[in-house]
């Protein structure tokens, strides 16, 4: 034990000050590419919130059912894509810094590493988010189409659980996507959903066809 404190202090002896120089320099530019992302995301979030107040984003977004669970949070559209926005650039910068301070010390391996993580990852999951809040939007925008192309009750009560369910399996495929975009492996999510999915259809169905009779005989269908 008292050989390896030596040793361990002998090592530190013998480091030149040139390290300790090159050390200091590389720490200073993850930390400054960090603040720099702190304040830029604040900016960001702070822009976006006074852009959606001003062009009444919250408004148009709680016509679909994505704005209305974001209004559950307790948060306006503004704030919750501004926090994600803010959150995201965080990140980045911290990895920027991270990335080009191991660059600057020689460190290929942790630079490789942070870069494989901006590129893949960070980037990817910009990707997917777009895709779920583009999909879903679209999504209800559809569904509603399918609400409105009969005003008649009888045909609603046949449309309405067929409605529901290509919402919710166009949800599931829009997921399934954007999670295959960010680079993440969805082979076991397939084979878990796949299951969920037929239960969904002969869920669906039976639903259908009770509709159906409720209708025959001339019956109102049960409220649940």
């Amino acid at each position: 034990m008292t050989e390896t404190c030596f040793q361990l202090g002998v090592a530190i002896m013998e480091v030149s000050p040139d390290f300790i120089v090159d050390v200091s320099i590389a720490i200073g530019i993850a930390i400054m590419l960090s603040i720099v992302g702190f304040l830029l995301g604040k900016g960001v979030k702070l822009l976006v919130v006074k852009a959606s107040e001003k062009l009444g984003f919250d408004e148009w977004l709680r016509r679909f059912s994505f704005g209305r669970a974001i209004k559950r949070t307790g948060l306006s559209a503004g704030e919750f894509f501004g926090m994600v926005t803010a959150w995201i650039l965080y990140i980045v910068f911290i990895l920027l810094g991270i990335h080009y301070g191991s660059r600057y010390l020689g460190l290929a391996e942790i630079a490789s590493m942070t870069q494989h993580l901006l590129n893949i990852y960070v980037v990817g999951l910009v990707k997917a988010l777009i895709i779920i809040i583009t999909g879903f939007i679209l999504t209800d925008v559809f569904v509603s189409y399918v609400y409105k192309s009969s005003e008649l009750r009888t045909e609603m009560q046949l449309l309405a659980p067929v409605a529901e369910y290509l919402r919710l399996l166009f949800y599931i495929v829009i997921v399934i996507f954007a999670i295959e975009q960010a680079g993440i492996s969805v082979e076991a999510l397939t084979n878990m959903l796949t299951p969920i999915i037929w239960g969904l259809t002969v869920a669906m169905l039976l639903i259908i066809v009770f509709n159906i009779i409720q209708l025959t005989r001339g019956k109102p269908r049960l409220e649940e």
